[in-house]
């Protein structure tokens, strides 16, 4: 399982070189941006990214959330807060677990993060199959996003440590992603619209649970 840290609207190189530091600290290579508001590749994004040039300059760059989704097995989103009555927000120490249940469905997870000032757009929200937060006892000052990038990162790297030490076969194909398609289908077939509650419902517990 390949796990990617997607960065949204990034506005400040500083946060781009950071996050790239803390994806290559905690063992992972993979690193893209969305709609970037700033150079990911400037002089204060590789001052601060201080021996993880690499990951800064293989990142991918993307358009569109909803581009960059074409080549995920499962979209998870990162929100501070919760803004309206969507699915639960998971605490980001379950998600290990949540992505060890489905070890040999999923070839590619995303972990897709928001820009500085307002977190993921709701848009971006929209697209994602899951939604997970960090619990804070107190809200504010809250994170910022090359802290959030670091939490997530040192919490999924017990996947990349556990998968070297049992040495797993890699999964024949992307599973997940063929039984999520289906479940699109049959959605569409009985009418159910992609805004509406139930169809959110029954994608989130198809992301947690398996078929």
């Amino acid at each position: 399982m390949k796990i990617v840290f997607i960065l949204c609207d990034t506005a400040r190189e500083e946060n781009a070189g950071a996050a790239a530091r803390a994806v290559k600290t905690m063992g992972m290579d993979d690193l893209w941006f969305v709609r970037p508001l700033c150079d990911h590749l400037g002089d204060r994004s590789r001052a601060t990214a201080h021996g993880s040039l690499d990951i800064l300059e293989q990142a991918q760059v993307f358009a569109s959330l909803e581009e960059a989704k074409a080549e995920i097995s499962m979209l998870i989103g990162t929100a501070a807060k919760k803004r309206n009555i969507r699915e639960d927000r998971h605490h980001v120490d379950k998600l290990p677990e949540i992505l060890e249940e489905k070890r040999g469905m999923i070839a590619v997870a995303g972990i897709a993060f928001g820009g500085e000032e307002s977190g993921l757009a709701n848009r971006d929200l929209d697209l994602c199959d899951l939604l997970t937060t960090i619990p804070m006892i107190r809200p504010y000052p809250s994170l910022n996003l090359a802290q959030a990038v670091m939490v997530y990162a040192a919490h999924l790297s017990k996947i990349s440590l556990n998968l070297a030490a049992k040495k797993d076969l890699a999964p024949t194909g992307d599973e997940l992603l063929v039984v999520r398609e289906k479940a699109l289908q049959v959605l569409s077939d009985v009418e159910i619209p992609s805004d509406h509650i139930i169809h959110r419902r029954i994608m989130e517990r198809l992301m947690l649970h398996g078929p």
